[in-house]
């Protein structure tokens, strides 16, 4: 099997931008998912990776084929072009400014098989605010939430003391900012942003692998989030049973309730209360997330070659209960020791 592995940011996205002016978390978070699943699916599979040559240094996984991206030329023409010589395509891009819907699109266009949800799954989960609406009217634990043209929350919101507004397609913890007031957090509002609700509770990611064949819930990991701006700092797992058992049944959930059809990668952001009728969806990522690089070192196998079927069957934890950390940039340390950020676990 050949495969096309494209990471938007590594990938030639912003090829435009000068290299200092790329969020530093993109550059960090981008390089580190792509190492670890392109080394993943090397072991299984011939890969081919689109890049920017300012990141090739960076990139040590062993490839079958790397495309240089020239700067000047349309991206998903370049894409494209390369996808096609493979059998399947796995792209991780954001979902800010439709990117990753548009490159899903773009190359299912051109006949590829694009490893991701259907484009009202894409849709619905790439925006926050369709996401709380779809949630909430399925009876999914979701915060209360307000935007300018839906306000029909607001006097539930007056409730609470703390505020998160966020953008409605932001990419991970980008661009979200906290308020101790209900009139600074509305004054701040747009057209293109989402109010919250601030829940309390723990942090909380679980990922889904939806193939073809079958949709297996991946352990549940804590994720280390920095107080004012929410920044993500890593992660840390898997968690205990009762942990577990809470995430992957408001997980099935949120599932169930968004359109139909997931597939691929998908991490779903939780918090858990001090009581399971205080666990609730925050939202939901239809792409691969950072989780993976501490993810495919806790469990039996290849976690990549599951997206494509050459894995299947129940996944089995090889790691005790939170001894696996790891950080934006792809370093994982196992028992407090230092393992290769690309190492794989098969």
């Amino acid at each position: 099997m050949r495969i096309f592995v494209g990471e938007y940011v590594c990938g030639g996205g912003l090829c435009d931008q000068p290299i200092e002016q790329i969020p530093d978390s993109l550059r960090r978070e981008g390089a580190a998912m792509l190492q670890a699943v392109a080394t993943d699916l090397a072991e299984v599979a011939e890969t081919v990776v689109p890049l920017d040559s300012r990141f090739a240094d960076t990139f040590s996984c062993n490839t079958s084929e790397r495309i240089e991206i020239v700067s000047d030329h349309p991206l998903w023409g370049q894409w494209a072009a390369a996808a096609k010589t493979c059998d399947a395509a796995l792209l991780v891009a954001p979902e800010s400014d439709g990117i990753l819907a548009k490159a899903v699109a773009m190359l299912r266009a051109s006949g590829i098989d694009v490893i991701a949800g259907s484009g009202d799954f894409l849709r619905t989960a790439s925006d926050k605010y369709l996401t709380a609406k779809t949630l909430t009217a399925a009876g999914v634990s979701h915060p209360p939430y307000l935007t300018l043209s839906d306000r029909r929350m607001e006097t539930a919101l007056r409730q609470y003391n703390k505020f998160v507004v966020k953008p409605r397609d932001g990419c991970g913890t980008q661009q979200i900012r906290t308020y101790d007031s209900f009139e600074d957090a509305f004054g701040d509002l747009s057209e293109a942003s989402i109010l919250q609700a601030w829940m309390p509770g723990r942090a909380v990611s679980i990922a889904l692998v939806a193939s073809a064949t079958q949709h297996t819930f991946l352990p549940a990991v804590s994720q280390e989030l920095s107080g004012g701006t929410c920044e993500y700092g890593g992660g840390q797992g898997p968690l205990d049973d009762d942990a577990q058992r809470r995430a992957t049944a408001l997980a099935s959930r949120a599932i169930v309730a968004m359109p139909p059809t997931a597939r691929g990668f998908v991490g779903l952001d939780l918090l858990l209360g001090e009581r399971t009728s205080e666990d609730c969806v925050i939202e939901i990522n239809p792409r691969l997330t950072t989780s993976y690089v501490g993810l495919r070192r806790m469990i039996n196998g290849n976690l990549a070659a599951r997206l494509f079927d050459m894995e299947t069957g129940p996944v089995s934890c090889c790691t005790p209960v939170d001894s696996v950390r790891w950080t934006p940039d792809g370093e994982v340390r196992i028992n407090d020791s230092a393992t290769e950020s690309c190492e794989s676990n098969s």
